[in-house]
Parts: C-alpha cells; sequence; structure tokens
C-alpha cells in the first residue's frame, strides 16, 4: 500500500466525531495521549489514574457500546432486502465500503476485549 502525506488542514472530519472528540468525556482519554505523546511519565500516569476512576457510564467504551446496542436492537436482515433494490448507486456502494470500514472497526473491538 502506497503511503501518501496529508496536510492536517486536508483532513476531513465527520461531524459527528468532531462532536464526540471535543465533548467533555473524551478530555481524560484526549489527557492522557498529550501527556503519552510527550513522555511525560508523571503526566500519564496521573491520567491513568483518572481513567481507572471514571464510572462506566462515562467510559469511551461504554460510548462505542451503547451505540451499537441501538444500532442492532432491532435488527432484522430481512428490512435491508427489502431496501436495497430501492437505494440507487452510488449511494449502495458508498453504504457498502461504510460497513466494511465498521465491520474492521469491529473486529479491532472485539480482538482487544479478547486480548485482555
Amino acid at each position: 500500500m502506497d503511503q501518501k502525506n496529508i496536510p492536517l488542514r486536508d483532513i476531513k472530519i465527520d461531524p459527528l466525531a468532531k462532536e464526540l472528540i471535543t465533548s467533555d468525556r473524551a478530555v481524560p482519554y484526549l489527557d492522557y495521549l498529550r501527556k503519552a505523546i510527550s513522555n511525560d511519565a508523571a503526566g500519564v500516569e496521573a491520567a491513568l489514574r483518572v481513567l481507572q476512576d471514571l464510572p462506566l457510564e462515562q467510559r469511551y467504551t461504554w460510548r462505542v457500546l451503547s451505540a451499537l446496542n441501538w444500532a442492532f436492537a432491532d435488527f432484522d436482515d430481512e428490512c435491508v432486502r427489502l431496501d436495497l433494490p430501492y437505494i440507487p448507486e452510488p449511494k449502495r456502494s458508498e453504504i457498502a465500503k461504510e460497513l466494511e470500514l465498521r465491520l474492521l472497526q469491529m473486529q479491532m473491538l472485539l480482538k482487544v476485549f479478547n486480548s485482555k
């Protein structure tokens, strides 16, 4: 796979992702990442203590699992089959690519959970 350098200003961020990463609940995770990147060992330890003390409902993992529960609570593949003939190209291909990305993310999530 070829690698390219892309200026930060050219990276497009999903508006919902931007909203989530700038939320108050993202602060402890961003704080940890900043300190880890700057090799601030004492800061990393302090940030980990903050993360350790977070209630489950305020954790990143809870947000991800809650979104999955909401997304798949009433999942019915037959309804998807009924929709497919009425979703025109190129939108149908865009949806398929998005689903492939989400599958990769789900595999990564499951791998992390199974490694602990």
